[in-house]
């Protein structure tokens, strides 16, 4: 599928000027939001954004910032919420079309938001984003040679995508000889892009210095483009570095005390059974996500944040002291949080499914709330070698503003106090924690499928055996796991630490400081 050289530019859904050439009456506050959003503050950012759309409803740009700040939160039901009222706002608008898609991309729903692309396509079939997600689509679908040539013929046509720069790097591998890799080069010496761009540009960079064999060369890429990723959100990067994420931890650790744990209402009160497949990014949570979700039995619910949902619908003086109050309300009024939260899910209960995963990493926070609403919660924790996950994290660039994940400091610590929080919910809940081990999963994952399954109280079934998966080839992995295919298990995947060995005693130094601030005590 080729796209021609010149894409007609999508209409942005109202004029940026009103007639008199003056900015809009909003446009104060929404340089405001922007400005929130890249510190962090979504609250900021859901307050001006509201008081930008009481002076105009129908502001495109105000709920462009709400997606992109509920999505930050993974809060994509509301976040779908927002893009399908900017549809509605602009039917003739590619953009918004191309918005939805991605954020039911990130939901893992893959037909619709195919869907909604080819809508976009219709309205302006040279729309680079929309094809750039829709080759996303091919490749959730199986369809890699169609997707890698819509990606090659959008880099061919325009050069200045970095999304796609990264889309295309991470469609296929790349050989030594390659053109790609100079052409690219060219394009971060000779364009100008802002520090979010210009870090993803690196990422893409870096991939093809790997496929090439040139560790040090992908390795250097890797460090520019986590450098200035990290300048964007720097004020969330160095609020883990105060100890931000400790403080959270030593929290919880005091709040959901062994106390707490025994005032816990009984099992019988849940609206649902909740498995909770924890571990920090490139952990191996997709594996075990893949075989356990063909069991008939097992719903998969992925990343949606339901409990992010019902937080965010409390009043603010509610939520700065979460998780604090919730030590403090009543049955009627646990009741009725657990009600609110079983209707954000979006479907009734199915009294034959024994098992809604969630594979949120973030869950690890909100495991003491969610067994309060739900009691019979489960808790699987995905644990592999802590350089290797480093190591993982350092060489991956994510979608969202994670303020842990672009430097060496942080994403040990991150890692560290993950790995202390998993030890006292397993502490709390000895019957409930189950871990799984990534080289034992690569290993045999059959044998441990069957293990997590039987803790459930179900019996196997051949679908979730490993040999019903997809066999990717190794220069597309980072694509598998995001398109909602489900892979073999590859242990070529696994040889992060072999092949960037020179490299491991950074992130071994990494970990041994943060460790001694992790568990030196209570920040």
């Amino acid at each position: 599928m080729k796209v021609g050289k010149k894409a007609r530019k999508a209409t942005k859904g109202g004029k940026g000027r009103n007639g008199k050439g003056q900015q809009p009456p909003a446009a104060g506050l929404l340089k405001k939001a922007t400005k929130a959003l890249d510190d962090g503050d979504h609250d900021e950012v859901e307050a001006l954004c509201g008081e930008a759309l009481k002076l105009e409803s129908n502001s495109p740009e105000a709920l462009r910032l709400l997606v992109r700040s509920t999505v930050d939160q993974a809060r994509y039901s509301t976040a779908t919420l927002y893009a399908s009222k900017l549809v509605q706002m602009y039917p003739e608008d590619p953009a918004s079309y191309n918005r939805l898609a991605g954020i039911l991309l990130m939901r893992g729903r893959v037909q619709a938001a195919g869907a909604a692309l080819r809508e976009a396509l219709r309205l302006d079939p040279n729309m680079r984003l929309a094809l750039d997600n829709y080759a996303r689509v091919l490749q959730a679908d199986g369809r890699w040679d169609e997707a890698a040539e819509i990606l090659e013929s959008l880099v061919g046509s325009d050069p200045s995508r970095p999304n796609i720069w990264y889309s295309y790097a991470h469609s296929r591998h790349f050989p030594a000889g390659s053109p790609a890799r100079a052409k690219l080069e060219k394009v971060i010496r000779n364009g100008k892009f802002d520090l979010r761009d210009q870090g993803q540009l690196h990422f893409a960079l870096a991939k093809f210095h790997q496929d090439a064999g040139d560790i040090d060369q992908a390795f250097a890429a890797f460090e520019k483009g986590n450098e200035l990723r990290a300048r964007v959100i720097h004020k969330q990067v160095e609020g883990v570095r105060n100890g931000g994420l400790l403080r959270l931890v030593a929290a919880s650790e005091k709040i959901f005390s062994a106390e707490w744990k025994n005032g816990l209402d009984g099992p019988e009160v849940s609206p649902r059974p909740l498995t909770l497949v924890l571990g920090p990014p490139r952990s191996g949570k997709s594996l075990l996500e893949g075989a356990l979700s063909e069991h008939s039995r097992i719903c998969n619910y992925g990343e949606l944040g339901a409990l992010q949902e019902l937080l965010a619908e409390l009043p603010k003086d509610v939520r700065q002291r979460y998780p604090l109050w919730l030590r403090r309300i009543g049955g009627d009024e646990l009741g009725r949080l657990r009600a609110r939260m079983d209707a954000i899910w979006g479907d009734p209960r199915d009294d034959s499914i024994r098992a809604y995963l969630l594979t949120n990493p973030s869950n690890v926070l909100h495991v003491g709330t969610l067994m309060a609403l739900n009691p019979d919660t489960r808790v699987i924790f995905c644990e592999r070698d802590a350089v290797d996950t480093a190591m993982a994290i350092y060489m991956r660039c994510f979608a969202r503003a994670l303020p842990y994940a672009w430097a060496l400091d942080t994403i040990a610590e991150y890692i560290l106090v993950y790995h202390r929080l998993v030890d006292h919910w397993e502490n709390l809940f000895p019957d409930r924690v189950q871990r799984v081990r990534y080289g034992d999963f690569l290993e045999a994952p059959d044998t441990h499928t069957r293990r997590v399954l039987s803790d459930h109280g179900l019996a196997w079934e051949d679908p979730c055996a490993d040999a019903y998966g997809e066999t990717v080839d190794p220069g597309q992995v980072g694509v598998a796991g995001s398109g909602r295919r489900r892979s073999r298990v590859n242990p070529a995947f696994a040889r992060i630490g072999e092949e960037y060995a020179d490299y491991r005693p950074a992130f071994e130094r990494a970990l041994e400081q943060a460790r001694s601030r992790v568990f030196a005590g209570d920040p």
